[in-house]
């Protein structure tokens, strides 16, 4: 199994100056790693990898696969402990690996808080999988992400419609945290609430109401059009979105768009 991470090895010192860690390079890490001790010491050993960085990153991410539990569970927790430049690694883990790792994966990106916004597109579609816990950890990682993660407003509302309790309380939560109301949430529509944020969040806010254009709800599609509108030539990147709108089904959101296009490129 681990025969092939030497082989990982070797091209990542050609360019760079050659780390060391408890009297060792990385390859003499592997090399040990490949001599397949006992498991306790591969733990160990998989603990030092995490000192070379990125340098580590898919020896670590071949690690998280493995076949032992408690492999695969340090893997997942030095990546983490490595912060911000494992995210990238993590955020792969959790979408293409098998369950058990997916979810460790999910784990530890939630546990990095702000610092895993990078993996927000792939938190996003993972709320939407088809299987229940891995749709869980991805919601309550968004939340950790705080206000970076309002972008995941629409997917966060989605959820939040489930006609399963604790997806929707869920999705509530992160919705409170993304959009940074604390113990101030405000009364009545908390869906409008959060979208009248939008205007002052930039590119990132037109980014999520052009997202709502599609929405099922028709008021929902409406709200969003006229926010955009409101924004004027701020929210040119909504045009193609707003275009479409044109051929809603419904003749308050084409008014809404329409009205929305001529306020942003008259």
């Amino acid at each position: 199994m681990f025969t092939a991470l030497v082989m990982l090895v070797a091209p990542l010192f050609a360019f760079e100056t050659e780390k060391v860690f408890q009297g060792k390079n990385l390859q003499q890490w592997v090399k040990e790693l490949d001599s397949d001790p006992e498991v306790a010491r591969k733990i160990v050993i998989i603990s030092a990898l995490g000192m070379f960085d990125i340098q580590a990153l898919p020896i670590l991410e071949k690690l998280a696969l493995n076949s032992d539990q408690e492999i695969r569970t340090k893997s997942i927790s030095t990546l983490q402990q490595m912060g911000k430049t494992a995210v990238p690694t993590l955020a792969k883990l959790a979408t293409t690996g098998p369950k058990g790792v997916r979810l460790l994966a999910l784990t530890a990106i939630a546990g990095l808080g702000e610092d895993a916004v990078v993996a927000l597109a792939e938190l996003c579609l993972l709320t939407e999988h088809f299987d229940k816990d891995t749709k869980i950890r991805a919601l309550a990682a968004l939340g950790t992400l705080g206000t970076q993660g309002y972008p995941a407003l629409p997917f966060l509302v989605n959820a939040f419609r489930s006609a399963e309790r604790d997806i929707a309380e869920l999705a509530l939560r992160s919705m409170v945290q993304v959009c940074g109301w604390g113990n101030n949430q405000p009364a009545g529509d908390l869906i409008e609430a959060s979208m009248k944020l939008a205007p002052a969040k930039g590119e990132p806010g037109v980014f999520v109401l052009a997202k709502f254009l599609k929405d099922t709800d028709a008021e929902v599609r409406i709200s969003a059009a006229k926010l955009l509108g409101e924004m004027g030539a701020k929210a040119i990147k909504a045009m193609p979105a707003l275009q479409s709108a044109l051929q809603d089904k419904n003749e308050k959101v084409i008014d809404a768009a329409f009205d929305a296009i001529l306020k942003i490129k008259p």
